[in-house]
């Protein structure tokens, strides 16, 4: 005699592999998801990063530097936060300038950042010396960075990008000139 499957139980080995895959399609997404939301990530500071480099050149191609910016706003003492390799062309660009001086460096989070030349504080663990301003110079997690720094610096602070986008304004370079359109980004 011959058993007949019923419906019931054919389901009985239906229902938890449908379950199964769905929980394993589930899973798959929410990967694929967290690896498409850090790649985009990064290449928001990688765009980011290029405008903020392309600008410095520009400038720099039409004699202008850093230092004037801190001249006009009666600052002599630089602090600089982040020792990646825009807060170490800042300090070198800032090395040669009469007038203004780079003092310190500070870092949140890079705990083994060491420059040849400056004293690195640890913001949160170190108390800083007075400066006249501070500039980030960080890409990554900017804000987190700023509100750091507010919380142990008593001076003025700015981000690198604004320092590059009022040289841009002062000297009135224009897209038509080679500026990037609609820059910088809103960082604050």
């Amino acid at each position: 005699m011959k058993m007949h499957r019923g419906p019931f139980r054919t389901m009985a080995y239906l229902v938890p592999a449908v379950l199964g895959a769905a929980a394993g399609g589930a899973l798959v997404k929410r990967v694929w998801l967290e690896k498409y939301r850090q790649q985009k990530a990064e290449l928001a500071v990688a765009a980011k990063e290029k405008d903020l480099l392309y600008t410095w050149l520009l400038l720099e191609q039409r004699g202008i530097h850093p230092g004037e910016y801190f001249a006009a706003h009666g600052f002599q003492t630089v602090a600089i936060m982040g020792m990646n390799r825009e807060g170490r062309r800042f300090f070198d660009a800032l090395k040669g300038q009469a007038g203004v001086s780079p003092a310190y460096a500070v870092e949140l989070d890079n705990f083994g950042a060491v420059h040849e030349q400056m004293t690195v504080y640890r913001l949160g663990d170190d108390p800083l010396p007075p400066a006249d301003c501070l500039v980030a110079c960080d890409l990554t997690d900017l804000q987190e960075k700023l509100e750091a720094g507010r919380r142990e610096f008593k001076g003025e602070i700015v981000t690198l990008s604004e320092v590059l986008a009022w040289l841009v304004e002062q000297h009135q370079i224009k897209p038509w000139d080679g500026a990037v359109k609609d820059w910088p980004p809103k960082e604050r």
